[in-house]
């Protein structure tokens, strides 16, 4: 059954305002949650080079001509409806910008050559030499005074019902498999994304996510393992959602191109008597729709990889090793994985050294109701900070940088000097990369492509979005609604517009200064204030410590 090309063409426009692909005025424009260029049009982007690159935009623009139909994409703010269009004679559509993944390293990596010649590179060693006497220090003190080298306490906790965790975590994984089948399904058109296949979509998107918490409180596991498992699911879930918004957008052109190459030959068999008395028009039209096929083509292909061909199981596992939370048909890849033991050996020391600062600074401090809640923060500014740094350099540079050796991800690039951030806007952009560019994609542009957000509006969305999935977090760790991420990540919002005065551009040592205060300040806070409550009731610890 042959379709009218205006009716086919709207369907493909509106499929530009579904999720996966941003426009370059709608990412360059972020300064208050990017500021930098990670966006390319240029589909062949994605190679194996592990040389050192600089992420930029392609000025280049695929351009190609339709002779009816809405634009793709606006020109400045104005749009031409369908009407109108049908009276002009041509309309220049810009192929999307997506983001661009590019071979890079870590900046903490040893084998990085910015990391051999940076001046400050002693100081790295330096900060490990101090780790390891802090251990043998502690190791000594603990031997002393308790008779081991190392009390096991903590390691009891959060190894309790280590096993069911364990499947648990794998069964929820595995879950998530069905977005392979669900994408089958809108690419063969059973499901059709831009009308019922998004809602879909989102319901099951919110059945696992509540499902999973449900089962945690059912499991009632200690904080440590809930947490984790938390963690995790949310990780799941914006995976899913990335891999099933991305292909859904593709679904909508794949079958708009099929339509299209079924319509052309009836078009041109029924107009060929047209052809004799208009030949211009004819010529035009034709011209329009061969030139909408090679379009929607080019957007159908990334690097090597081509729609629908990777809607497989092999593609989506491959996807879950990939470190990145924005799904792509293809990534830039390493020749052959050269440092798993590396990282992993890294991993455990880091992670030695947080169980140490967790069992012996942290937890005696947050469970004795006798000491006052000024002293407890005071005494925990360090040992929290400690345990950040070290928390941040196990996920980012150990987990993250095993991972992508595991799948041979080429693009380490996930995060910047935050440590020199000014304001709060920098350092939401540049700590975590990875879930930066998802809320970018997914919650930013969307809301201005989709809901007609404008930009102050969409950035509050995005900055209410992520403080709920904290407030979450902290819900099932602790068991209780009480608020106190969520209120100090919105008072974000202001402070990122105090940081933007003159005077803070002005003298950037005093934004960094604040920066580091309110760092210092806020993390022993909101363990007094989340931590106390919970431990004193024995809600989430069970018993206390120092007594198992």
């Amino acid at each position: 059954m042959s379709h009218s090309p205006a009716l086919l063409k709207t369907a493909v426009l509106q499929a530009t305002k579904t999720h996966g692909d941003e426009s370059q005025a709608e990412f360059s424009e972020v300064s208050s949650l990017s500021s930098e260029p990670i966006i390319s049009n240029n589909n062949n982007s994605s190679n194996g080079s592990n040389d050192m690159i600089t992420t930029t935009i392609d000025s280049s623009t695929t351009t190609t001509v339709l002779s009816e139909g809405p634009t793709v994409e606006k020109t400045q703010s104005t749009s031409t409806t369908i009407a109108e269009s049908q009276t002009t004679s041509a309309h220049q559509v810009h192929k999307k910008r997506r983001l661009l993944f590019k071979a890079r390293m870590s900046k903490f990596d040893i084998s990085n050559p910015e990391t051999s010649s940076d001046p400050f590179r002693g100081f790295f060693t330096l900060f490990w030499l101090v780790m390891a006497f802090y251990v043998i220090q502690t190791a000594i003190r603990c031997y002393e005074q308790e008779g081991v080298i190392l009390s096991l306490g903590f390691f009891r906790l959060f190894s309790k019902d280590g096993l069911a965790l364990l499947v648990s975590d794998m069964t929820m994984v595995a879950t998530t498999m069905c977005s392979v089948v669900f994408s089958k399904m809108l690419m063969l058109g059973i499901i059709h994304y831009e009308t019922t296949g998004w809602v879909i979509q989102h319901v099951c998107q919110t059945v696992f996510l509540f499902f999973n918490i449900y089962w945690t409180f059912w499991r009632d596991w200690p904080w440590v393992q809930s947490g984790f498992f938390t963690l995790h699911t949310i990780v799941m879930m914006m995976k899913m959602h990335s891999y099933t918004a991305f292909n859904g957008e593709l679904s909508i052109k794949y079958r708009r191109l099929k339509s299209l190459k079924e319509y052309i030959p009836k078009w041109i068999a029924e107009h060929k008597d047209d052809h004799a008395d208009d030949d211009n028009d004819y010529n035009k039209e034709l011209e329009g729709m061969e030139s909408e096929v090679s379009f929607l083509q080019d957007e159908l292909i990334q690097g090597n990889a081509r729609y629908p061909d990777n809607i497989t199981f092999a593609n989506y596992f491959d996807y879950l090793l990939v470190p990145s939370l924005v799904y792509s048909m293809e990534y830039p890849r390493t020749e052959k994985p050269w440092y798993v033991f590396e990282k992993t050996v890294a991993t455990l020391g880091s992670f030695l050294l947080l169980y140490i600062t967790t069992e012996r600074y942290i937890l005696p401090k947050l469970y004795d109701p006798n000491t006052s809640d000024l002293r407890v923060s005071i005494e925990l500014l360090l040992p929290f900070m400690t345990n950040y740094l070290l928390i941040f350099y196990i996920i980012f540079e150990c987990i993250l940088n095993g991972f992508a050796e595991i799948s041979r991800f080429a693009d380490r690039n996930f995060y910047d000097d935050w440590w020199n951030s000014i304001t709060y806007d920098e350092f939401a952009r540049k700590w975590n990369k990875p879930v930066h560019h998802w809320l970018l994609r997914h919650v930013y542009a969307q809301s201005i492509e989709s809901y007609r957000l404008s930009k102050a509006n969409a950035t509050f969305v995005t900055f209410l979005f992520s403080s709920c999935l904290h407030e979450l977090v902290l819900v099932i760790v602790t068991r209780r609604i009480r608020m106190y991420l969520f209120v100090l990540q919105m008072l974000q919002l202001p402070l990122i517009m105090i940081g933007r005065h003159p005077l803070i551009r002005k003298y950037s040592m005093v934004g960094n200064i604040v920066f580091w205060l309110s760092m210092f300040v806020g993390l022993p806070l909101l363990a007094i204030l989340y931590c106390r409550e919970a431990f004193w009731s024995d809600a989430i610890f069970g018993t206390h410590i120092h007594s198992q």
